[in-house]
């Protein structure tokens, strides 16, 4: 008979020495258990989980090896107790399950090597309970409008459109299987499923999944039973034991998910329906069966069946699972194996959407607690999207918080809302309505997809936090309680530019469980607080990390309660592009009754950025004010150096961001022909024999410095640390020796760009670059203009421009046959007539200069006339010495920043009047106090504080 477990699982030490359990501790009749082993599954594994952005592969020789080393430690188990496994686990869990004697439970339970022994548990669907038959003249369906997916501006829109929303992606979907020959799964056009996709169809024991029901759009079927079975149930006679849909709520969810675009008609009006990710591929997980054992019926899904589904799609490379599935006793933070096998999906990229439940104050049975309450899955509350007083949560929707002791309820349960009352999709033989979380948690399905698409290196749990950050209020103050609605109602037609997201991992995870007391230090988008201490304010630390593509400074407010104080540190912060910054936000309650519930609003607002919201809940002891922090120190420049010209470039070379895939080597002894690489190397130009390679999205490569016949141990330092794919030497050999492009050549593809001179080498390099430019810069190539060459150089790696070298009086022919291929709309002299003279500027057909009396005044005009005011950073390099302003002026113009020059021992007045006007958020100095000295760090720290803010 299935009966619900009245307990989770048999806890055990993490060391089983000393320990025990006994038979008592188990059923006295024989019962489907989950063990699970200690070891991490291949999911999870350090050497084979896959890496960021990327798909578990199980067919690896690591993964099958470190599998068959699962297998035998399970084989050992089995072996103690002499039983037959239902279903082994090793892809997002480490264990088996079996059905077990108390006596053989007890035992396993014993074993060093197993983790837990859990009694598989029955779950039901988070549906209510419409009428499911169908219809062939469908009412409405309302979602995609009402969401901004479909129409002007919409989501689809922005992805390309309804043909392309969710292209190459795949849903697992975990319920009663699919309505296959439905027109939601048949009626469209898909392209191929992806070219590493590796799941199957089966057409069951009784043949009732055709042969051909699968297509390029359900691209996957299977079913799980041996679980039901090994709990003493069997299929009803009317179902289908085959991955198709007998019940209408699997059709329904996959449908609201993914279904394809049609157009109805009830005989009056024209309807169209659709799913969320309309062009996205369907992979079906039958767990949820009508069932009989015995005189019992009814229907239900074991948890058994839902492991190995989710174990099954994360090897065939499922994208987004949906589990509408649940249990009202399901009120933990992890309800077993179910919750552990999303864990590991999560640690392999896939994101879960699960319902919240139905037993809220109108549920059936209510008033019980949010269920699927895992921080790495994403737990969906059920509202309307047709009334006139929409969005507002659905009466049966489970309510938060988390059923835990106070000092544990750290963690905000739902985490958002969506469509669930009143859902028109699929079912079999036609459409209906249903209702309940299970309708709401396919629309995150869907949605989660499409970010996915937007996104595709985003992990499962920036992509939640993305749709968190960015939802809209609900339309009563009800729903808007996060305990009812979670941080709110989805709004997909902004979450792909959230701004800042709250990420979060395996580690993350890990210590969330270790100790649920400290668990709001979880780095999720909300903040909740269950038993505030009496002694100060309790510190919180999240995680910011900036998705723009630029840098963005970030300012806290707190609305709220009178009774509930909020302060953020940093309250204003500053974040790179693709960076992260760690904030403290201390909570204390002021004046309530320790066990009321305080709510409001932290936001985080930064120019031109959407506002990212995040909702604050917390309950406690009052506390004392804690300590002002301290004020923060002066803001002082930065210096980037080393002990010589070689370790300063190591050091310029650690502030490109990550993923640098391209160098260039540069001459630390003779400088001529290095001086027009920085444009080149600002934009990761690679040279090639059939023309020119840009490093993936662009990435800026950094200029490293080299002896002639060898490379310095710095550089060597350096490349090791950067791991490149390619160098570029620039100058001949005769100022980079063949022996040292041989020794790199060992490791690296590398290229070399060189001339009989530095006009030479220049023209050459421009060949890097497509003809029609809007712009080419000239500057002169005598050895004392070259500091013109330089600090053009930055602006011209802002503009993916390159830089030629002309001499004073005459223009070398290389240069001018150089000009005529790349046939620029304009060609700007850097310097004066004393550097580059009027015969040459009218010889090269120049129509701009950019120039001033001596150099530094031309450094001045460069940034003057190309940069604006309030940049993000100024770089400040020796005018007199060639090395350290080349390995900046790469850095700068990838960063679309200036380089400004100065004197050893002084500052012209000119480059003060230029960091005045530009008024810089930061100052690099590139170079040691021998190139910039110390006074003039200590005069610049002196003026910094007037620039910034």
């Amino acid at each position: 008979m299935l009966t619900a477990a009245t307990a989770t699982a048999t806890p055990l030490p993490a060391d089983n020495a000393g320990t025990s359990v006994s038979a008592a501790d188990f059923n006295e009749e024989p019962t489907s258990y989950i063990v699970l082993l200690n070891d991490a599954p291949l999911a999870s594994y350090s050497g084979t989980a896959p890496a960021a952005g990327e798909k578990l592969d199980v067919t690896t020789s690591a993964a099958t090896s470190y599998a068959a080393q699962l297998a035998e430690a399970q084989d050992s188990v089995l072996a103690s107790v002499d039983v037959k496994p239902t279903y082994r686990y090793d892809t997002v869990l480490n264990g088996f399950a079996a059905t077990l004697t108390a006596e053989q439970a007890a035992e396993v339970a014993n074993n060093p090597a197993v983790k837990s022994v859990s009694e598989a548990q029955w779950q039901e669907l988070h549906s209510t309970d419409p009428d499911v038959t169908g219809s062939a003249t469908p009412l409405t369906d309302e979602s995609p409008d009402f969401l901004g997916v479909r129409g002007a501006g919409g989501l689809w829109e922005q992805l390309g459109g309804a043909a392309t929303a969710g292209e190459g992606l795949v849903v697992g979907v975990l319920d009663t299987g699919l309505a296959y020959d439905n027109e939601s799964f048949t009626e469209g056009t898909v392209g191929a499923p992806p070219a590493d996709w590796a799941g199957d169809c089966d057409t069951g024991e009784d043949g009732s999944w055709p042969a051909d029901a699968c297509s390029n759009k359900v691209i996957g079927a299977n079913y799980f039973v041996e679980g039901l079975r090994a709990a003493g149930g069997e299929p009803a006679p009317h179902e289908d034991v085959s991955p198709s849909d007998v019940n209408g709520h699997g059709s329904h969810t996959a449908g609201t998910a993914a279904g394809f675009p049609l157009a109805l008609s009830d005989g009056t009006n024209d309807i169209e329906i659709s799913g969320m990710a309309p062009a996205a591929h369907i992979s079906v997980y039958k767990v949820c069966w009508d069932f009989v054992a015995g005189d019992q019926e009814g229907g239900t899904c074991m948890d058994t069946d839902s492991a190995a589904a989710i174990e099954k799609a994360v090897e065939d490379g499922v994208d987004v699972l949906n589990y509408s599935i649940g249990s009202p006793t399901d009120n933990e933070y992890n309800n077993g194996a179910v919750a552990e096998a999303f864990r590991n999906a999560a640690a392999a990229g896939v994101y879960s959407a699960v319902s919240a439940g139905n037993s809220g104050p109108e549920g059936n049975p209510p008033n019980m607690y949010v269920s699927n309450n895992a921080p790495w899955v994403t737990t969906v509350a059920a509202a309307t999207h047709r009334d006139e007083n929409s969005p507002v949560v659905a009466g049966f929707s489970s309510r938060g918080p988390v059923q835990r002791p106070a000092a544990e309820q750290n963690l905000l349960k739902p985490d958002l809302g969506a469509p669930g009352v009143d859902v028109l999709a699929a079912v079999p033989g036609g459409w209906a309505y249903m209702s309940g979380t299970s309708m709401a948690s396919p629309h995150i399905a869907g949605l989660a997809l499409l970010m996915k698409q937007g996104h595709p290196d985003w992990s499962p749990m920036a992509v939640k936090s993305a749709m968190q950050t960015t939802t809209r209020n609900y339309t009563d103050a009800m729903s808007n309680d996060p305990f009812n609605g979670g941080v709110g109602f989805v709004a997909p037609k902004v979450f792909l530019n959230p701004g800042l997201v709250f990420d979060s991992g395996p580690a993350d995870w890990e210590a969330f469980e270790a100790d649920y007391t400290t668990g709001y230090n979880f780095n999720t988008a909300s903040l909740q607080i269950g038993a505030l201490g009496a002694d100060g304010p309790t510190e919180v630390t999240r995680t910011v990390t900036n998705v723009t593509d630029a840098e963005v400074s970030y300012t806290a407010a707190f609305e709220g309660p009178a009774g509930l104080e909020v302060k953020v540190t940093p309250e204003t912060v500053t974040i790179p592009a693709g960076g992260s910054a760690d904030v403290t936000i201390a909570v204390r309650n002021v004046d309530a009754a320790a066990d009321v519930w305080q709510k409001g609003t932290l936001s985080w607002t930064g120019e031109g950025q959407p506002t990212v919201t995040f909702p604050v809940i917390a309950r406690g002891e009052q506390a004392p004010p804690g300590e002002e922090p301290p004020p923060p120190p002066a803001p002082e420049v930065e210096r980037v150096f080393g002990a010589n010209r070689y370790e300063t470039a190591d050091a310029v070379s650690d502030l490109f961001p990550d993923g640098v895939d391209t160098v260039y080597l540069a001459s630390g002894e003779n400088y001529p022909d290095a001086m027009t690489g920085a444009p080149a190397a600002a934009q990761g130009k690679f040279p090639e024999f059939a023309g020119t390679m840009e490093t993936p999205d662009g990435n800026a490569a950094p200029v490293l410095l080299a002896k002639a016949d060898k490379l310095t141990k710095p550089t060597e330092a350096a490349l090791e640390e950067l791991a490149p794919s390619n160098v570029v030497i620039l100058g001949g050999t005769g100022i980079i020796n063949q022996d040292v492009e041989d020794g790199l050549a060992e490791k690296y593809t590398v290229s070399r760009v060189d001339g009989e001179n530095r006009y030479d080498t220049a023209a050459n390099l421009a060949k890097m670059y497509p003809s029609g430019l809007p712009v080419v810069y000239v500057a002169s190539g005598v050895d004392d203009a070259y500091p013109d060459a330089l600090t053009g150089s930055a602006l011209a790696g802002a503009n993916d421009a390159p830089v030629l070298l002309t001499k004073t009086d005459e223009v070398p022919q290389v240069t001018l046959e150089a000009l005529e291929a790349l046939n620029p709309g304009n060609i700007v002299v850097i310097g004066g007539e004393g550097a580059v003279s009027q015969a040459a500027y009218d010889q090269l057909g120049a129509s701009e200069r950019i120039s001033g009396a001596n150099r530094w005044e031309t450094a001045a005009e460069v940034s003057a006339q190309n940069f604006g005011t309030d940049v993000p950073v100024v770089y400040i390099a020796d005018g007199r010495d060639f090395p350290d302003a080349l390995a900046g002026s790469a850095l700068a113009g990838s960063q679309d920043v200036p380089v400004l020059i100065s004197k050893t021992e002084q500052v012209p007045q000119a480059i003060w009047a230029e960091l005045d006007r530009l008024s810089p958020e930061r100052v690099v100095i590139v170079g040691g106090t021998a190139a910039i000295s110390q006074e003039v760090e200590d005069e610049l720290n002196k003026r910094y504080p007037g620039w910034i803010g």
